[in-house]
């Protein structure tokens, strides 16, 4: 391995170490109220409004009367998940999936646990009143308290709310066997003109419970987003105790909340006026986030119905994709123009379709690891030559430094020229490494948020998505962090020994120090890895070092044409000048 190929993967390292520091989106914090907001910006932000848990009644103006009354639950249970609604706001109360479970292998309720459920209607009445629908009780129509299905069958849980003769707001959910996503419907009946601005919220306020054991990391992965006009809208709340808002009109396709493995999304059917996100940190590494789509309600018809997909799941990119809503966006997978298609069109599918034939993934990672290794073989056997065609012309190479070491440019242009005429590419030893840096920065992403690998264990690795730590310190060193994972530790010891075996153009005294820093840096970067990216690296570079040895066996001193080499060292020999000789 050449001082360009050292090079380049140790940029690679510093890309990535800095890379992590500065991948966070852009913070917007909530501007303070300068008092000339319009009636419809107010509204807007009384989505960040939580409500006392008792209100007076003259709160709630015409629907006063339905702030009292008694909370009936439902619960439906299918083949992936048991759900809660709750007749006082018509919302959900509890999401407890079936086939996952939290960092101590218990299951838990996603809905975050504020006492109010997660999903409901917010809107200002025409006499000023801030209405949320979780304070006001529906009447459940009649149904049995709890319904299991299966497969292909469905269940509709209906909700209404009489206002005032004349007036209503009627909910429906419909429920499959054996999905995540719900059919949500809203139809308001004599609300034209009844609310300020003719709009309403349909808004997820809570966020989602955490569920993973290092709450910090699970904690830089939360976050409120939207996809509007066809770009991606996020808010990431870093700073304790301080709001985070975006607003912006347009038509959405969703708008969602997410931890790391986990999402709520909200997927209208027709056309949205805009979107509102909310989002602050609390004490302890807990965001809370609020997503809300703004809907426009008729001002001349009596009636309007919306209809709503709801997806509240996994993050499972094979999963999502199904709903054909661009909801996988939420799913970071890095630069949308570099390392999101390589993620998306190579990896995942690469990973899904092995899957159907090896059920462990940390076979399956190894497996692909030999896959990219057997692809990149021609350009690491043309590197392995460029570099011993280099090693052949160092001495000329020095020779003309020292001869042309006070003219620079004519140093370079007889450098060019030699290496034209010897055939040799000084950038080839570095050309395996670039092409792999797409799918270098790919495997990372998609190891760092893949469900897929979540509680899949292999050899002493219990959690493939999180670091392989045989031992805890219970503090933390710098750099380095609190724990000693071995996957790191083998994988710097193959990068070692790859480097001892690699044809290099360099002198010994050259790569002497990176012999022995490049190890110990990416040692120190994959200790706090997933413990599957540091299987596919160490994998990797096994399968590089048995590729090195047979590189070198079948490569011989005629692989370095001598014609080449002696018509550079001509051009390296001192010329005579025309007419200099007597007669």
């Amino acid at each position: 391995m050449d001082r360009n190929s050292v090079t380049g993967l140790a940029l690679i390292a510093l890309i990535m170490i800095v890379w992590l520091q500065f991948m966070s989106p852009e913070k917007k914090a909530a501007q303070s109220d300068n008092g000339a907001k319009t009636a419809k910006t107010e509204q807007v932000a009384a989505s960040g409004v939580r409500a006392p848990a008792v209100v007076p009644a003259d709160a709630f103006g015409v629907f006063a009367e339905a702030s009292n009354g008694r909370e009936e639950l439902v619960t439906v249970e299918n083949d992936l998940m048991k759900m809660t609604l709750s007749s006082k706001g018509a919302t959900i109360r509890s999401v407890v999936l079936k086939k996952h479970l939290d960092g101590k292998l218990q299951p838990f309720d996603l809905v975050d646990r504020n006492g109010k459920g997660a999903l409901s209607m917010l809107f200002l009445s025409n006499d000023g009143k801030k209405i949320d629908t979780r304070d006001l009780y529906f009447q459940p129509l009649p149904r049995d308290r709890s319904t299991a299905l299966s497969g292909k069958e469905t269940v509709v849980v209906r909700y209404r709310l009489d206002i005032r003769p004349g007036q209503a707001i009627d909910i429906a959910y419909r429920i499959s066997g054996n999905s995540y996503k719900i059919d949500y419907d809203v139809k308001l009946t004599g609300f034209n003109n009844a609310l300020a601005g003719n709009e309403y919220q349909l808004q997820w306020d809570g966020g989602l419970t955490y569920t993973e054991k290092n709450r910090e990391d699970e904690s830089h992965n939360a976050l409120a987003s939207a996809y509007l006009g066809g770009s991606l809208v996020k808010i990431d709340a870093s700073k304790d105790n301080q709001t985070y808002r975006e607003e912006q009109s347009g038509e959405a396709g969703w708008v969602a909340v997410r931890n790391k493995y986990f999402t709520a999304a909200l997927i209208p059917g027709s056309r949205t006026d805009g979107i509102y996100l909310e989002g602050k940190r609390m004490p302890g590494h807990f965001e809370e986030y609020l997503a809300s789509l703004k809907m426009a309600v008729s001002s001349t018809g009596a009636v309007t119905e919306n209809h709503y997909r709801l997806y509240i799941g996994p993050l499972d990119y094979n999963t999502v994709k199904t709903l054909d809503a661009g909801l996988e966006k939420i799913m970071d997978f890095g630069w949308d123009w570099l390392t999101r298609p390589v993620a998306e069109f190579v990896i995942l599918p690469v990973f899904t379709w092995m899957n159907g034939f090896v059920s462990n993934y940390g076979i399956i990672i190894i497996i692909f690891a030999l896959l990219i290794k057997l692809v990149t073989y021609p350009l690491s056997m043309a590197s392995t030559k460029s570099m011993k065609k280099m090693a052949a012309l160092q001495p000329m190479l020095k020779d003309l430094q020292e001869k042309y070491k006070d003219n620079p440019a004519k140093l370079q242009s007889e450098l060019g020229r030699i290496y034209k005429e010897a055939g040799v590419n000084p950038l080839g030893g570095c050309l395996p490494v670039v092409l792999q840096m797409p799918l270098l920065f790919a495997m990372f992403y998609v190891f760092r948020s893949s469900i897929q690998l979540r509680h899949h264990g292999f050899l002493w690795a219990k959690d493939l998505s999180v670091p392989d730590s045989i031992l805890d310190f219970g503090f933390s060193i710098p750099v380095y962090g609190d724990h000693i994972a071995v996957f790191p530790i083998l994988m710097a010891v193959t990068v070692f020994v790859q480097q001892k075996i690699t044809p290099t153009a360099q002198s010994s005294e050259q790569m002497k120090v990176m012999l022995y820093v490049f190890p110990a840096m990416m040692l120190l970067f994959f200790n706090n890895l997933p413990a599957g990216l540091g299987l596919y690296y160490l994998m990797f570079n096994i399968f590089s070092v048995a590729q090195q040895f047979y590189i070198n066996a079948s490569t011989s001193s005629d692989d370095v044409p001598q014609a080449a080499i002696a018509a550079a060292a001509a051009a390296t020999a001192p010329k005579k000048k025309k007419g200099s000789s007597r007669r």
